[in-house]
């Protein structure tokens, strides 16, 4: 994330108390995937957390080369697949949840192809003016799918609370290409990405209400 790591330590703390609090409303068990985005998040900032206080000689060179894979793990690998499952988990419509299916497919190809290109290649984390650049060996032309697999399944989903997310995360994704370069995008969308998960403790709890409503007067009639 771009700023500092007092900026990192204080986003984690956030979404880890946003996701205590989404675990605590009613959902189906559906839901469980997505309910858990604001931990991954809280993870993924505080692992750059521990970036900063390296470069700021607080830690030892032996904390950076773990944190800078799992930041990389997570920002490539995880979040391709994950966000295609977790939308496609939730889904009842079932042309929609074709097409989600192959943003999955998508989001495995992304992943795949970004773990195959450095598996054997040395990755690395610089300060790039206030953000963090992460050097790794990958195609460039792979933006644009990875953005499609992260952000599509939500803009197709059927319930409107998630297409709400989902164009929050193509125009944070938008803000964070204007603002930041190819190599510091990562962090600074993961940074707003992350912000976003705050609004998904509203979606539950709007769809635990509606789904009391709809038992009440499934009960009345």
């Amino acid at each position: 994330m771009c700023f500092s790591a007092e900026a990192s330590f204080a986003a984690s703390a956030v979404l880890t108390a946003s996701g205590i609090a989404i675990s605590r409303v009613p959902k189906e068990r559906t839901e469980t995937a997505l309910s858990l985005f604001p931990f991954i998040f809280a993870g993924h900032q505080f692992i750059e957390g521990i970036l900063w206080l390296n470069h700021n000689g607080t830690l030892p060179d032996e904390y950076k080369l773990g944190a800078v894979y799992s930041f990389v793990f997570i920002a490539f690998i995880l979040w391709p697949i994950y966000v295609p499952f977790s939308s496609y988990m939730i889904e009842t419509n079932k042309t929609r949840r074709r097409i989600i299916l192959l943003c999955q497919l998508l989001g495995i190809y992304v992943s795949v192809t970004f773990l195959s290109s450095n598996i054997n290649n040395p990755i690395d984390a610089t300060v790039v003016g206030h953000s963090f650049s992460y050097k790794i060996d990958a195609p460039y032309d792979l933006l644009i799918p990875y953005v499609i697999a992260v952000s599509a399944p939500f803009l197709i989903s059927s319930k409107k609370g998630l297409v709400y997310i989902g164009g929050a995360l193509t125009l944070s994704c938008v803000v964070a290409l204007v603002v930041a370069s190819s190599t510091t995008f990562p962090s600074v969308w993961c940074f707003f990405a992350a912000i976003l998960c705050v609004f998904l403790y509203m979606y539950f709890r709007y769809a635990a209400r509606v789904a009391v409503k709809s038992e009440v007067q499934v009960n009345t009639t």
